[in-house]
């Protein structure tokens, strides 16, 4: 089953490179960040990443973890791309957003929902309403005030940047980067590539005996989307931190401007890990290498001339593919893993019976040649390369993978990779047929 929303606004005059193309008057854009933290001084809150912490809850806040929204309209429809500082997000999470928008001015929005895959923020199994394993010793289980909690402020975050609605032009740019990633499993392959969105707002100024003046161009929003876990904080950090992702953006934040927001969309990292992090304690090498990849876009931004930058079209589109999963199997190192749990066999089954689901969505959001593609999982590099390709034969010049959206599925491998085991393996749950699966479900919707 596939819903397409397409619309298309036209624009005026040629531009190449990093011009800024002007949109229809009615495309717009509003933004809104919300803090996501709980006070862990009023209740026990799990941080989410590590089974090694066995549900230990968060004993500060080091940072605190938000989510940051952006509200792309055109004409009757609304898209929300939202940025959370979470490990994952379970399809219950943007159930309970879907709800709560129900009664506000954006209903009717279309939901995007990312995490950054923190492993220092409050564990997104505490949120999924099927995870009621309490005789498990050290497993998070369902906490309906935290999902709650997360929820609103999710929603709180949308609806405020709906009513901050104002005209947008788009400017985007990719450069591939050397040795800010590199392949954890050892596999040869890895996605280096950063793309950098901006909506960016113009205002004239003009009255009855003077012409209109444009005014200087002032960025509303910075979409960052590259490939790394952000594991710098290990599992003994046991305070609420958004890792480097927290760092990137509100460095950006700063550079960019008051009311400036910037989301960071975690690419195809199931394999990735971060390179380059120096420093002698963890909080060094997160503001070391949060601060380096903020360097890094903005030097995309000030190269217009750079291999990679793409012309901005106009068209905005939102289209959701439903795709029918494999049968549901852990892995045989996820049995052990479980194990150390104090799960027996038929439990660890029930855990992933339980917590996955039989049918998913990817979620495409376009604006022109740029396509987000959100996958409800931990795609590897091998999986994130293949998606941009078969994107880039349905015509997108410069698409985009974009994890753990709208859903949660565990890490999505090629069949060669599942069968070499290793952790990423061992947290994939439909067997080695799950990353074909999911790009055969693409290549249909592209079809479509």
């Amino acid at each position: 089953m596939i819903r397409v929303s397409l619309f298309l606004a036209f624009f005026s005059g040629l531009v190449l490179c990093f011009v800024p193309c002007p949109l229809r008057a009615d495309l717009r854009a509003g933004v809104a960040k919300v803090s996501i933290t709980p006070d862990v001084r009023e209740w026990k809150v799990p941080l989410g990443g590590y089974a090694a912490r066995k549900g230990r809850p968060a004993t500060g806040v080091l940072s605190p973890v938000f989510a940051r929204a952006v509200i792309l309209q055109d004409g009757e429809t609304k898209v929300a791309i939202v940025s959370c500082d979470l490990c994952f997000l379970p399809a219950g999470v943007r159930n309970a957003v879907t709800e709560l928008l129900k009664k506000t001015s954006a209903a009717s929005a279309h939901l995007f929902l990312a995490a950054t895959h923190t492993h220092t923020a409050p564990d997104p199994l505490a949120m999924h309403p099927g995870n009621t394993f309490r005789d498990l010793k050290g497993w998070t289980s369902f906490d309906e005030r935290l999902l709650h909690f997360t929820a609103g402020k999710i929603a709180e975050a949308i609806v405020r940047a709906d009513a901050t609605l104002k005209p947008v032009q788009i400017e985007t740019a990719s450069a591939t980067l050397k040795n800010r990633n590199r392949n954890r499993r050892g596999d040869p392959t890895v996605d280096p590539q950063m793309t950098v969105i901006r909506l960016v707002t113009k205002s004239f100024s003009s009255s009855a005996n003077t012409p209109a003046i444009l005014q200087p161009r002032s960025v509303l929003v910075t979409l960052i989307n590259f490939a790394a876990h952000p594991t710098l904080f290990d599992d003994t950090d046991m305070e609420i931190s958004p890792d480097y992702p927290g760092v990137l953006t509100s460095e950006t934040e700063k550079r960019t401007g008051e009311g400036s927001v910037c989301l960071f969309l975690n690419g195809a990292e199931g394999d990735a890990t971060v390179s380059g992090a120096t420093g002698k304690t963890a909080s060094e090498r997160v503001q070391f290498y949060g601060k380096t990849l903020a360097d890094e876009a903005e030097a995309i931004k000030s190269a217009p001339t750079e291999k990679g930058i793409s012309k901005p079209q106009t068209s905005l589109l939102f289209r959701e593919i439903e795709v029918t999963l494999p049968p549901r199997k852990p892995h045989g190192t996820f049995i052990v893993a479980a194990a150390s749990l104090g799960a027996t066999f038929a439990q660890a089954r029930a855990l992933v019976n339980t917590l996955m689901p039989t049918k998913t969505t990817l979620t495409c959001v376009g604006i022109g040649d740029l396509l987000l593609i959100g996958f409800p999982c931990e795609p590897t590099g091998d999986i994130g390369i293949s998606a941009k390709s078969l994107a880039k034969k349905a015509g997108y010049t410069n698409p985009c993978v974009v994890a753990l959206v709208n859903d949660w599925l565990g890490y999505c491998l090629t069949p060669e990779q599942y069968r070499a085991g290793k952790y990423e393996a061992t947290m994939s749950f439909f067997g080695e047929t799950i990353g074909t699966t999911l790009l055969a479900g693409l290549e249909r919707g592209f079809k479509a």
